[in-house]
């Protein structure tokens, strides 16, 4: 069984981009001023930027030590959302974007961030479609058992990145591409399962669904703690 010291020690070596597509800064309320806001999960942070242009009081969780040392702004706190160090009904806003899929104990890491959420607080919870591009070549990729059929796949994903970020500055076959490419296929335990089974379990924490969209590959669940 995968362990969450596994993935973690994955995303030690192979850090996620910074880099970020501006829909998800979007997603920031601006009226927080006060409020504790958290990226939890947060990697390199994909808010960082726009926590420090509006002077937000943030707090940035993730259980790698090594993506924290990256996060130069608000308090990081180094730990596993399966068990986190905040008090019942701590935080006003919570971010949490592309982890819970990765995570073993996903119930347990959602249940956590419903707890030191507070009554009427903000959770945006992302996580991967199940119907999507990245989907289907990480079922094609794990599913063969051919190493040529695998090498087809990475090729044919290692393309489908570049194109799409390509505009960004993201250059083929560079040390970011080949990261983004083993993020992809790699990764030690990823779910791509349909979105209501998350809020199946949103909803069994006192989690109220206001809305869902897609941004890329990510669903985007919005969600009002009860």
């Amino acid at each position: 069984m995968i362990q969450q010291d596994q993935v973690a020690e994955f995303y030690d070596m192979v850090f996620p981009s910074a880099t970020s597509h501006k829909i998800y800064e979007k997603l920031i309320p601006k009226n927080l001023s006060g409020k504790k806001v958290g990226d939890f999960g947060c990697g390199q942070s994909l808010f960082l930027k726009e926590f420090r242009r509006l002077n937000y009081n943030a707090i940035f969780l993730d259980i790698s030590g090594e993506v924290l040392k990256k996060i130069d702004y608000g308090i990081k706190i180094q730990t596993s959302l399966t068990d986190i160090p905040l008090n019942d009904n701590y935080m006003d806003v919570i971010f949490c974007i592309g982890v819970v899929h990765h995570i073993p104990e996903m119930e347990k890491s959602i249940s956590e961030i419903m707890r030191v959420l507070k009554k009427g607080g903000m959770l945006f919870l992302g996580v991967y479609a199940d119907k999507s591009v990245a989907a289907l070549l990480r079922r094609y990729y794990d599913n063969s058992n051919m190493i040529m059929s695998k090498k087809v796949i990475w090729h044919i994903s290692s393309v489908l990145i570049w194109l799409k970020n390509r505009k960004n500055g993201l250059v083929y076959k560079s040390k970011e591409h080949i990261k983004r490419v083993k993020d992809l296929l790699l990764t030690p335990l990823v779910r791509y399962i349909p979105v209501g089974s998350y809020i199946g379990l949103i909803e069994n924490y006192s989690g109220n669904i206001l809305h869902i969209k897609r941004i890329s590959s990510m669903m985007i669940i919005a969600v009002e703690k009860k």
